[in-house]
């Protein structure tokens, strides 16, 4: 194999900036496609998952490879993952193009399919790499604790909600006719429809805040907090376990949700027969964010003396404080008082609310802001970090975006809830867009690559 061919496949910042090309590149073009409409009341429509799936399962991805990089998994393992990268990138995009003429659905579901086995099988294989790393690295392992237990347990909640969705999907395509054992099962929880809406929803809920509790892990040590001194380490490291804990507590809420017969109920309810009130698993996914928040806190004394890295490591830190501040400092106050929101419902409490659309407002508001674009931004400007020693300066500008679109994005959440004019979020996602592709130029241009290693 020659070194060009060989750079192709397997270099880290030549996979990375592969992805980073392609979530650009179908940012730009999601226009084209049809039904892709970002800014409606209410969830997102069919056409929006399926293309929000093809731009951030390569992201998950980017995290799997960098993650496997930093923890030193066993080489056969991370060239295997690295190898999937381009398969994964080419199915992704295929499935995308292929969804929509009536005559290639089969095409489409065997491209997807194909794909989503590929990540699958990728994830577990850093699972196992994770495994093995205390056993090969101790003194490394001893020194990130708290961060490694924070990415393991990502890894395994996210591997777990990806299963859920193929789950789901088979069910959805074939009902479980062909496994009669597990199709006994399911009618015993309560039949096929309220498996499969329990499925959908776990899977949904339960993926973006474990990728999200990774990406907090592996900043963390990215930023070197093991380098810190030990009152400043214990701080992140308590911010890291408190992450740790509200993981482990939100994937077994789902998966007891889904697999068994749990209701999740709400917590501290009042109101028109407890409409008003705290949804249990929010309050949990909740606790992860809190963790990054507690963690903050030390790792503020990790940024970097060049302007440029400390800029990438604020705008990466301050995505976390974007996302609690939409999710507890808007979506908790909503969920308190449901009996106006009505859960996106028309109607009088206990059906609906007079207020629902507000409701439906921050349900695309959040989804586009806090699970779409920030996820992104923050897994983006942390590896950039991680690339940064030769290459600070190109990061001062992107940053500037990044921070006014953080920024802006939450002021247009909060001004699309209470108006139902989402101008002002616009504006705020299309500069942290802006921040994505200055900061995809600018680690492509750099040639001269240095990793911050643990």
């Amino acid at each position: 194999m020659t070194s060009e061919r060989k750079s192709f496949l397997f270099d880290l910042k030549t996979n990375v900036a592969a992805i980073m090309i392609y979530i650009v590149f179908l940012l730009l073009i999601s226009p084209l496609f049809p039904g892709v409409t970002w800014f409606n009341l209410g969830d997102f429509t069919l056409d929006v998952v399926n293309y929000y799936h093809g731009v951030m399962i390569p992201l998950t991805l980017m995290i799997i490879i960098v993650t496997a990089k930093v923890f030193k998994i066993p080489e056969k393992l991370y060239k295997f993952i690295v190898l999937t990268n381009y398969p994964v990138l080419i199915l992704s995009f295929i499935g995308l193009v292929l969804f929509y003429p009536s005559w290639a659905a089969l095409a489409d579901e065997g491209a997807q399919t194909l794909r989503d086995v590929l990540m699958v099988l990728d994830a577990v294989l850093l699972i196992l790499g994770l495994l093995i790393f205390p056993f090969k690295n101790r003194n490394e392992f001893k020194n990130v604790l708290a961060g490694y237990l924070v990415v393991i347990i990502a890894a395994i909640s996210a591997t777990i909600a990806a299963v859920m969705g193929m789950v789901y999907e088979y069910g959805n395509l074939f009902t479980y006719s062909s496994i009669p054992f597990f199709n006994s099962y399911v009618n015993s929880i309560g039949g096929i429809s309220t498996f499969l809406g329990n499925l959908i929803t776990s899977h949904s809920h339960q993926m973006l805040p474990a990728v999200m509790g990774g990406i907090v892990g592996l900043t963390a040590v990215l930023f070197g907090y093991h380098k810190l001194g030990s009152r400043y380490k214990m701080v992140v490291s308590l911010g890291l376990i408190v992450s740790f804990i509200g993981i482990i507590s939100m994937s077994y809420l789902y998966w007891i949700s889904s697999f068994g017969t749990y209701v999740i109920p709400a917590i501290f309810t009042s109101g028109p027969a407890g409409m008003n009130g705290l949804a249990l698993d929010d309050s949990q996914t909740g606790i992860v964010g809190i963790g990054a928040l507690i963690a903050i806190i030390g790792l503020i004394k990790t940024f970097d003396t060049q302007k440029g890295s400390k800029l990438a490591q604020i705008t990466s830190i301050g995505t976390w404080i974007g996302a609690m501040a939409a999710m507890v400092g808007i979506g908790y106050v909503m969920e308190f008082n449901e009996a106006y929101y009505g859960f996106g419902s028309p109607g009088t409490p206990p059906s609906g609310g007079p207020g629902y659309q507000y409701d439906m407002a921050f349900t695309n508001g959040h989804l586009l802001y806090t699970f779409f674009m920030l996820v992104i931004v923050a897994a983006f400007f942390a590896i950039a970090y991680y690339f940064a020693k030769n290459s600070e300066k190109k990061l001062r500008a992107p940053s500037y975006f990044a921070i006014a679109g953080i920024v802006m994005g939450f002021e247009g959440l909060l001004v699309y809830v209470m108006t139902l004019s989402w101008i002002v979020e616009a504006i705020g996602l299309w500069l942290l867009f802006i921040s994505m592709a200055y900061l995809t130029w600018s680690i492509v241009s750099t040639k001269n690559v240095e990793y911050n290693v643990i």
